[in-house]
């Protein structure tokens, strides 16, 4: 195996290092989906008009929630909302020690569409995330959302590494195949064992 020639490996964050439950997020907010298709949940959500602009820090916590109220006629106040938009993450079993075994090979970072009150429950509910990455690249505060190249220009950059050294994992293909047209190497994420049996052959 010749010697790999990535420096860094920058993670997405849903669905790649905490997993999410689509049950939740159509039970009990956005119904009419299929919680049994993943891709389709993903994609539906993130392309709202309410959700790109607060993924994009164009609006506040409380002005996303007036719009997903009216949309999905939402019978909850803003608490309730906000317990139950940030309720969907759970552990990704396995995630926590992978990123912990590469924390001594390669710089890591994070790159994600995200918002203010995801992140924030991020860092208060999974502090090794906060420990591992101090590269992080957010939408909400970079007012760039996948796939536009800009995000994962900035995400390479915060890492000090050149597009062609960083290698990016998303669970979504056309997030997967924008890294890749900036340069980057990039895998699809499907689970754990697959990561680490693409990592092993990368000569990570």
């Amino acid at each position: 195996m010749t010697e790999s020639t990535i420096e860094a490996v920058i993670f997405d964050l849903g669905r790649v290092l905490v997993a999410i439950d689509d049950h939740l997020l159509v039970e009990r907010l956005f119904k009419g989906l299929d919680p049994s298709d993943p891709q389709q949940v993903a994609l539906a959500t993130m392309k709202d008009p309410a959700m790109v602009a607060f993924n994009s820090g164009d609006i506040t916590p409380e002005e996303f929630y007036e719009r997903m109220k009216r949309r999905y006629r939402l019978a909850i106040e803003f608490d309730e909302f906000s317990r139950l938009w940030c309720g969907i993450f759970h552990p990704m079993q396995g995630m926590e020690e992978l990123v912990s075994e590469l924390g001594g090979k390669v710089r890591l970072g994070l790159l994600s569409d995200t918002d203010p009150l995801h992140w924030n429950f991020i860092l208060r509910n999974y502090p090794w995330i906060a420990h591992h990455f101090k590269s992080c690249t957010l939408s909400y505060k970079l007012g760039v959302m996948k796939p536009n190249p800009a995000i994962y220009m900035a995400a390479a950059a915060s890492v000090q590494s050149p597009p062609d050294r960083c290698l990016y994992i998303d669970d979504l293909e056309d997030n997967v195949l924008a890294a890749r047209l900036t340069g980057m190497t990039a895998l699809r994420f499907e689970s754990v064992p697959q990561l680490r049996t693409a990592l092993k052959d990368l000569g990570i």
